[in-house]
């Protein structure tokens, strides 16, 4: 039997496809820019989630698989990794709807981008392609941030103010119940994780929300620098001052009551 030459050129063409491991590499790629870019980095240090570099080393495929899953479920379990990324973030990671085909791509990708950067060389120049940039925060910043926090000065294109759903406790501005005080989730995610939350908005209702008005980098520069005063002027509670005040006015009324019997006598 003649094989036809076009059967032979298609052939080459569809070959390299099958044999060559890094065009499996993409789908998987491609899910994690998407999907969890947002919040994690690979060798770039802890985000809004962990460091995901080795990552595949560290936890079982199965367990991996459930948290990009059904983080929820893990948390319902009282499972005790978990709970304790929870408690060091600030909040559990929010269920994207990922497929477990998806998951598994993912993981995948993970695996082979911790395998390529331990090799020589590897590691050193993939961390410093993704070394975080500090902001630097002055007043005029602070005061944008904290007016498109609240609603003051609108999203240029167009998405709703972060006090719509969000409370910021540590800056005094009060919003929505909608979901979880970003004071909070700040202090627990630090500068590049909350940077990273803005960039993706990859939660599930902000998702929805934001899917076609994205914030501009000024935006998020202003509302992280916003979040950075926040914090480093978090107020101590006011009723931590109330022990202090009652032991001088107690040493006042002593010294009042001795003074007057002294005076007495």
């Amino acid at each position: 039997m003649r094989t036809r030459p076009g059967c032979v050129s298609l052939l080459l063409l569809v070959l390299p496809l099958f044999l060559s491991s890094p065009a499996w590499a993409v789908p998987g790629k491609e899910l994690f820019e998407k999907e969890c870019a947002g919040c994690h980095t690979i060798g770039g240090g802890d985000s809004g989630g962990p460091d995901l570099k080795g990552i595949t080393g560290k936890r079982p495929a199965a367990w991996l698989e459930r948290i990009i899953v059904e983080p929820e479920k893990l948390t319902m379990e009282k499972d005790p990794v978990q709970l304790a990324l929870v408690k060091r973030y600030g909040g559990e990671m929010p269920n994207l709807g990922i497929s477990r085909a998806d998951a598994k791509q993912i993981i995948a990708f993970l695996h082979d981008v911790s395998a390529a950067a331990s090799s020589p060389g590897a590691g050193a120049s993939a961390e410093s392609a993704q070394k975080p940039v500090e902001t630097v925060v002055t007043p005029e910043l602070v005061a944008q941030g904290r007016a498109l926090f609240a609603g003051g000065t609108p999203f240029a294109n167009g998405g709703a103010p972060c006090s719509g759903c969000h409370g910021f406790a540590n800056a005094g501005v009060p919003g929505g119940n909608l979901a979880v005080d970003l004071g909070r989730r700040v202090e627990a995610a630090g500068e590049q994780g909350f940077r990273g939350m803005l960039k993706s908005l990859n939660f599930p209702v902000m998702r929805t929300m934001y899917a076609d008005k994205p914030l501009t980098d000024g935006e998020i520069t202003a509302l992280v620098a916003f979040a950075k005063d926040a914090t480093a002027r978090k107020a101590v509670p006011a009723c931590t001052h109330y022990p202090v005040t009652g032991v001088v006015l107690f040493a006042c009324l002593i010294g009042g009551m001795t003074l007057y019997k002294r005076r007495i006598r």
